[in-house]
């Protein structure tokens, strides 16, 4: 899978350093329904919109972290797979370092019911559908003011972007 690009503390936060960290490997996607809409989970405790997709876990490997995450998330199955690109992130900072696979989805079926973790829930998480220029205004317009959500945004709209140059 092609690299779509590289995040780290002088990118986002204009400082020095990185982390040796072994990296959280996780599974992500740009998810489409048969509408032509596209989701984005809303975390309201941070006000954080961002890309459906989570950590991989022992025994998965990426796809299989995918399909589950997807439907955990949003209800939904990966009914088409396509890859989109890796977004690897270095945060000297926090000693921490991610390797997040990104996808596009597209699902056939209507949603099932969410079935999100207590973290998910105690942040007050859910599941919207909008128009993608709508996702892309969700995702990139807020102004965070910490360094998790700000790494979160670009994660998130460097695969928008890559997905934008693809569907032109």
């Amino acid at each position: 899978m092609k690299y779509i690009c590289e995040l780290n503390d002088k990118s986002i936060l204009g400082t020095d350093g990185l982390s040796t960290k072994s990296p959280r490997i996780t599974a992500r996607a740009i998810v489409k329904n048969r509408e032509g809409l596209y989701t984005v989970m809303y975390a309201d405790k941070f006000k954080l919109h961002s890309l459906p997709g989570g950590g991989i876990e022992d025994g998965e490997n990426v796809l299989t972290a995918l399909r589950r995450e997807i439907y955990e998330e949003t209800g939904c199955t990966c009914d088409h797979i396509e890859e989109l690109g890796i977004v690897l992130e270095n945060r000297a900072h926090q000693d921490f370092t991610c390797k997040s696979y990104y996808y596009v989805v597209t699902t056939d079926h209507a949603p099932e019911p969410i079935q999100l973790t207590d973290d998910e829930i105690a942040n007050k998480t859910t599941v919207q559908w909008h128009a993608l220029d709508e996702v892309v205004r969700l995702i990139s317009e807020p102004k965070h003011t910490t360094t998790q959500r700000m790494y979160l945004q670009a994660r998130d709209m460097a695969a928008l972007k890559e997905y934008l140059l693809r569907v032109g």
